[in-house]
């Protein structure tokens, strides 16, 4: 999914990312740890296409992010690490904004706005305004709007920070269930693709 070869990043001469080669493979929870100053949210910004970087390549589900900035952002989502979500709209209308924004069409829109806000179990808070629910339950809309348009992959900056230690785990919850339903919709579809081979 994630394919990382002799990336590196210089801002004014200094080396911030150097040389960096990594792999994900798909349906994988990995985890990007370092200290301040590790370059690690640079490489993130160029992951997503925010920065350019200095030499190296980065694929993403086989779409180079430097040559195809475009089309490769369909193929992700991102939850950053501070409050992205319109404080103005309810939690809904923020879904139904990246709905429209990802040109989803009407029926397939509502149908999936209203799965997703079961999924991260804020169904019944949906027309509340941002700022009248909790940090946890602005962290869950986060990640729906952030799957609003069913991506391959997702980026989670730092996505409990800030949080109480039980919303902290029950966010850790939702993603580790996010990926075991990924890994298993996968094995299903593989599985399929196999069994067609075999009746063919």
């Amino acid at each position: 999914m994630i394919v990382i070869s002799g990336l590196s990043k210089d801002y004014s001469g200094k080396k911030v990312v150097d040389c960096l080669n990594l792999g994900v493979a798909q349906g994988e929870l990995f985890g990007f740890l370092g200290p301040n100053g590790a370059g690690k949210t640079t490489t993130i910004r160029i992951l997503t296409t925010l920065t350019k970087p200095s030499s190296g390549h980065v694929l993403i589900n086989g779409i180079d992010v430097a040559k195809n900035p475009e089309g490769v952002k369909s193929e992700f989502g991102v939850v950053q690490q501070h409050l992205s979500l319109n404080r103005d709209l309810t939690i809904a209308e923020n879904l139904k904004l990246h709905a429209r924004l990802h040109h989803l069409a009407p029926d397939d829109r509502a149908k999936r706005i209203a799965e997703l806000l079961d999924y991260v179990e804020l169904t019944d808070h949906a027309d509340y305004l941002v700022d009248d629910v909790s940090g946890g339950m602005k962290r869950r809309a986060m990640i729906a709007r952030a799957l609003i348009h069913r991506p391959k992959l997702l980026f989670l900056d730092e996505p409990t920070v800030g949080l109480d230690a039980q919303t902290r785990r029950r966010v850790w919850d939702l993603i580790r269930k996010m990926n075991l339903r990924q890994n298993n919709s996968l094995s299903d579809h593989s599985l399929h693709r196999r069994g067609r081979g075999i009746m063919q």
